[in-house]
């Protein structure tokens, strides 16, 4: 088994030297790693220049983007370049995820394992661990369906799943992921103009309808990300969530759907926005230019709401 690693980095060189050892040390080793450089400030050019220099035994690549695409136009020129690169299967994630040195190697078993059966996977995805290495962030793993009165549920994985060898989820995030590249052909790529969030939903989603997604529990990985605060609800990614959740659902579900969850989105985003934003007024602002422009099936970076607005500014 040929396993590929796409790594979207932005400003985080620390947390990218890390990532980048995390997979140099698998018992397994990857075929390649290809890391995409979201045009960072912060020397990670001139590091990448001399890390892919060092060979290692496995194949190192980088693309150098001109402009921030935000990590859904990582992701995007990631998987694209991955198409002609040679791997059966292609891990993605963020430059702040490590996974454990035998991630691999459980990953190769299991499809040995199921040599049968691997042609029905689209993907296997492990667990992911919060930044302490021990506690489970259920968030990265979903089963998305549709309820009564036309509404759309996308719980997130419950601890129990993981008490099993494996369980199968439709929704998963970019963070310990392995996509089988031949349905990966079978499907749109990334939606690169989503800019951040629910890239991944989506793209998991139209993946959950070729082929099973598996989340395998022994695979593990740990993200090093720090969980926001709730009275940090109110900056420039809010307009991001809205729109792009409402977008996922605009372009996977029926109109009836698109049509009651345009109310329930927004709604919930104003309860939390009530109780723990700072700055409501902005709050309220984003969340009806994010459905405003949903309706519209407007993507792209917004020309207000994008990296360094604050409701100060």
């Amino acid at each position: 088994m040929k396993v590929g690693v796409v790594i979207v980095t932005y400003n985080r060189l620390d947390k990218l030297k890390i990532a980048l050892k995390s997979y140099e040390n698998q018992t397994v080793k990857p075929k390649y790693i290809l890391v995409v450089n979201n045009n960072s400030t912060d020397g990670t050019k001139e590091y990448l220049d001399n890390w892919k220099q060092d060979q290692i035994g496995i194949q190192k690549n980088v693309v150098n983007l001109d402009k921030n695409t935000g990590g859904s136009g990582g992701f995007y020129e990631g998987l694209k370049n991955s198409l002609n690169l040679d791997a059966e299967w292609i891990w993605v994630a963020d430059d702040d995820a490590y996974p454990k040195e035998d991630a691999f190697k459980i990953a190769q078993k299991y499809i040995e394992d199921h040599e049968d059966s691997k042609k029905n996977l689209s993907a296997i995805c492990g667990t992911v661990l919060k930044s302490d290495g021990k506690t489970i962030d259920c968030s990265h793993r979903r089963r998305i369906y549709t309820t009564l009165f036309n509404r759309i549920a996308q719980p997130y994985s419950k601890p129990k799943d993981y008490e099993q060898e494996e369980f199968e989820i439709n929704g998963f995030s970019y963070v310990g992921t392995m996509i089988n590249k031949e349905k990966l052909k079978q499907t749109e790529l990334t939606k690169r103009d989503y800019f951040i969030y629910y890239d991944d939903t989506e793209h998991s989603y139209r993946l959950s309808k070729i082929g099973k997604i598996v989340c395998v529990s022994k695979i593990k990985v740990v993200h090093d990300a720090p969980h926001s605060q709730m009275n940090e609800i109110v900056k420039w990614k809010l307009y991001y969530l809205v729109r792009n959740t409402l977008d996922f659902i605009r372009c996977n579900f029926d109109k009836k759907h698109f049509k009651v969850e345009c109310y329930e989105v927004p709604f919930k985003f104003r309860i939390a926005v009530f109780l723990f934003g700072k700055d409501k007024k902005y709050g309220y602002q984003m969340i009806r230019e994010a459905v405003k422009d949903a309706k519209r099936g407007k993507r792209g970076l917004h020309d207000i709401y994008k990296p360094g607005w604050s409701p100060e500014k």
